[in-house]
């Protein structure tokens, strides 16, 4: 493993490349349980007037709302296992892939629900986007975005995925809840209550964490982590799920869930020409949106590991993109959306991962999560956002580089940053800091110093603004 993966000529250890993956996965599991719940948002005869799921309910496909869910979750760990072990293997480097929370939102809630494409005119089209998106790479359009982003955005990026994945904590540990007014409020720790224990055993966590960073003990995100897990127990804050993979289950699906390439280009009533152009638009935008997610969790690691690898940044940016078209491609024969690298795979690089082998480790895991589902399914959220709120403050160091003296610079940096967690998506925050860039630049007169790719991008957010 050591020559395979080159962990000591990458100034790491096996331990430390094992005690990362493991943190990554606790970190990212729950993810294996939200995406197919929100892909079964595709299905909405599935739940009841109060938005629960309905097990035993009949859908379109002529399977049950279970059935369903239990073959989607088999195939999401599949497909995350899958993918992280090719990037693991070609890129080494510590990523982990899985289908995607924020595009399999974009395919349940606006493909199916609001443009009303089924869910297999939908896996056609992630398909399809996987094809393109590894066609515009060999072409070498990875390197023309990258080359076309401001350095203070690319900053920008980092602190602002950092600001992002605390922010998911702070929520799963439910430091602050919804408000009707408000949008967001500090729970009430006087009214104790589930709710209340999670925010206070995170906020524990967290601090337990803090301080074995400062005594520079080894392991200290997944120790803490650990620790949170323990005292979940007592503190009745870990139950065990109720899923169970039947696989029979799986055999009465596989049946049903295919990629119907003939209904993504005939589905508009506006005729066959009009459904191309839609179904190329939709193509498009799940390119863009893998493409900068993916992009988004390269740049943050890039400033938080050095490693000593042959070649620069830009063939490790190729090489995660390749694999990501491929998983993407994969993924949808599985019957699962866009496979793309967990903005999470961050923790990986804080707990010291600086090779594949921590994707390795956390691909293993994925595969095991078949097995052990009532386990994973029931880590406490109060332990998932320690490592979200530890990794936020770590990556926001970068915050530094960024000339808050300059409007120019400041502003477009700012907005990258704000709107990743008001807006709940990486691809936002780019696009409102490229788009105000390009205008910045244009109307104080700065035209000279604006780059081709850098408008053309800010053209493209834009349409897709306006189309979707």
């Amino acid at each position: 493993m050591d020559r395979k993966f080159h962990v000591s000529q990458d100034g790491s250890t096996l331990r430390t490349e094992i005690f990362s993956g493991v943190t990554a996965y606790f970190t990212m599991v729950y993810l294996l349980f939200l995406v197919p719940v929100t892909i079964m948002g595709a299905f909405p005869e599935a739940f009841d007037a109060s938005g629960n799921l309905i097990s035993s309910a009949m859908l379109s496909n002529g399977v049950t709302a279970g059935d369903m869910l239990v073959a989607l979750t088999v195939m999401s760990c599949i497909a995350a296992a899958i993918g992280t072990v090719l990037l693991s293997c070609y890129a080494n480097l510590p990523f982990a892939q899985g289908p995607s929370l924020a595009i399999s939102t974009f395919v349940s809630y606006t493909l199916c629900m609001r443009m009303g494409y089924t869910y297999n005119e939908a896996l056609a089209a992630v398909f399809l986007s996987g094809i393109v998106f590894f066609v515009l790479i060999q072409l070498g359009i990875e390197r023309k975005i990258q080359e076309a982003i401001p350095t203070n955005i690319k900053f920008a990026v980092t602190a602002g995925i950092g600001i992002f994945v605390a922010f998911m904590g702070l929520q799963k540990a439910h430091i602050v809840e919804a408000h009707g007014k408000n949008l967001v409020q500090l729970v009430s720790f006087s009214g104790g209550g589930e709710n209340a224990l999670s925010a206070l055993l995170c906020m524990f966590g967290v601090l337990i964490i803090g301080i074995m960073l400062v005594k520079h003990i080894h392991g200290a995100i997944l120790w803490g982590k650990l620790i949170c897990i323990i005292l979940a127990i007592p503190l009745g804050l870990m139950q065990l799920g109720e899923l169970h993979f039947d696989f029979q289950a799986l055999s009465a699906v596989k049946e049903v869930i295919y990629m119907d390439f003939n209904g993504l280009f005939s589905s508009s009533e506006g005729g066959i020409v009009v459904g191309i152009i839609s179904a190329a638009t939709i193509i498009c935008t799940l390119c863009i949106m893998d493409v900068f997610e993916t992009m988004g969790t390269v740049i943050a690691t890039d400033y938080i590991i050095t490693v000593s690898k042959e070649g620069n940044i830009n063939d490790r940016f190729t090489r995660v993109l390749r694999a990501d078209a491929v998983s993407t491609a994969i993924g949808a024969v599985l019957g699962v959306t866009n496979v793309s690298t967990y903005m999470e795979s961050t923790s990986m690089a804080l707990e010291g991962g600086r090779t594949g082998l921590s994707g390795l480790v956390t691909a293993v895991l994925f595969l095991l999560t078949i097995l052990i589902s009532p386990f994973a399914s029931a880590i406490p959220s109060a332990a998932t956002a320690t490592t979200l709120i530890m990794s936020g403050v770590l990556m926001g160091s970068v915050m530094k580089y960024i000339n808050f003296d300059d409007v120019d610079q400041a502003l477009p940096a700012f907005l990258t940053m704000i709107m990743m967690p008001l807006s709940y998506s990486l691809v936002t925050g780019i696009a409102f800091g490229l788009i105000t860039h390009t205008l910045l630049m244009i109307f104080t007169g700065r035209r000279r110093y604006l780059k081709k790719g850098t408008v053309v991008l800010a053209l493209i957010f834009c349409a897709q603004f306006l189309l979707m």
